[in-house]
């Protein structure tokens, strides 16, 4: 009777304590915002460094772009002068006979001021100029794909940090979890010992346990900070003071996977869209080369006014001409660019191919990790209801003495590692779906 009594009260006990734990932790929690994989997603695309220097790359073509272009268009410059000399220049007037000076003729101020008004315009470049801004719009378009494929990259990343948050709090969960249940365990070796139905040892040997289990939370609590700092990395900001993020789930959602993961990830993925417009701009670089090859016809007018005051008003000038220039010889400058720009054209093309077999064996590996994943989680559910079952089994026969001790310790041991593979297998499965989007080239 006085058994019953003891174990009824630490039963309540351990109820009680749990409830406050809870209280503890809601409490706590209702100070902290959760934090979800969106909003974590929209949270890296604005502090993440890498889309930041995505960004600024995007930026830099595209001021290349501009300076290109305004190669084709009227350049327009104004300057301003001044001049003081000692002596105001002249030259002497003669007379007829060449001999005999009669005056001075003034050639100058001896302050003077300039004004002047140049505008320089390409009539024809051979083509050089249209094919230089064709090439340059399309490297804007390649480091815009290079922007989205980083965007993918770090969303990737996000979601494998996330993911493993979310296995580090379960997986402390259920540290936690085991350790009560070892306390719980030697609470009832405790008493059975005091009444003379069990041995010393039996007692030390749950002992250990318990120590075993407080080791294991506190390797658990370290991977869930350690998992937050890794996922603050990838997000650029500070998260874990503002937010909390709950234990992941183990009910698997459906994966929403096309017929074609290859032909999706051919037609989506930024890389190949940026290599094919690189190669591209190679073949407007050789147009370019070539048209320097052409007669180059420039338009120039210049307006200029000098006086010895601040705002000129006389001695005004002004020429407009049309200069051509054609090469005649380079010894072989022209032509070693253009060899050269065909060559680098050929190259992307031979890096296109690359990358395509190289996204199809991401795809294929992404897909089969996927697949295994799948069926791991199933194992693993199957093996946590018969790991309980049985814990709860051993648990029954040694409370009413027709088991051993050694039995719930081995299956409080079995279902741990059991539920822990269950957590890990969840989240290697949202890993894999991850890892299967950023392959098909999905944000």
């Amino acid at each position: 009777m006085k058994l019953n009594y003891l174990f009824i009260k630490s039963c309540f006990t351990i109820v009680c304590a749990a409830v406050f734990t809870v209280g503890l932790i809601s409490a706590g929690a209702d100070c902290a915002e959760i934090l979800t994989l969106e909003e974590l997603l929209v949270l890296s695309r604005e502090a993440n460094p890498l889309i930041l220097a995505a960004n600024a790359r995007v930026r830099q073509q595209e001021g290349r772009l501009v300076m290109t272009r305004s190669d084709q268009m009227p350049q327009i410059y104004g300057s301003f002068g001044y001049e003081k000399l000692n002596n105001a220049p002249y030259v002497p007037a003669f007379a007829n006979n060449g001999i005999t000076q009669i005056g001075i003729v003034p050639m100058g101020y001896e302050e003077t001021y300039r004004v002047a008004l140049k505008l320089t315009q390409v009539l024809y470049s051979g083509g050089t100029l249209p094919a230089r801004t064709k090439a340059e719009k399309l490297l804007v378009t390649a480091r815009t794909t290079e922007l989205d494929r980083t965007v993918q990259q770090v969303g990737n990343g996000v979601r494998r940090a996330f993911y493993e948050l979310q296995k580090s709090i379960s997986g402390a969960q259920v540290a936690a979890e085991a350790l009560n249940l070892a306390k719980e365990h030697l609470r009832q070796v405790e008493i059975f010992y005091r009444t003379g139905a069990v041995a010393k040892n039996e007692v030390l040997r749950v002992q250990v346990s318990v120590s075993s289990s407080q080791l294991d939370l506190i390797r658990a609590e370290s991977k869930v900070k350690v998992a937050w700092k890794q996922l603050e990395r990838i997000t650029g900001q500070s998260l874990e003071e503002r937010y909390t993020v709950g234990a992941g789930d183990f009910n698997l959602e459906n994966f929403n996977v096309p017929e074609d993961p290859l032909r999706r990830a051919l037609d989506m993925r930024p890389e190949l869209k940026g290599l094919d417009a690189t190669r591209n701009a190679a073949l407007q670089t050789v147009k370019a080369v070539k048209g320097q090859m052409m007669p180059q016809v420039k338009l120039s007018a210049q307006a200029l006014v000098a006086d010895d005051e601040i705002f000129p008003s006389e001695e005004d000038e002004w020429r407009i001409g049309i200069s051509a220039e054609l090469r005649l010889v380079d010894s072989g400058k022209v032509h070693g660019q253009i060899v050269e720009a065909q060559a680098v054209a050929e190259e992307l093309l031979y890096r296109i191919e690359d990358l395509k077999r190289e996204i199809g064996l991401d795809v294929s590996k992404a897909s089969v990790n996927l697949d295994s994943a799948i069926q791991m989680v199933k194992v693993a559910e199957d093996s946590v209801v018969q790991s309980e079952e049985d814990y709860r089994m051993a648990m029954k026969r040694y409370q009413n003495q027709m088991g051993t001790n050694i039995d719930v310790l081995d299956a409080r041991l079995a279902m741990t590692d059991t539920r822990n593979a269950r957590t890990n297998a969840v989240a290697e499965a949202r890993t894999a779906y991850a890892d299967l989007l950023y392959a098909m080239g999905e944000f």
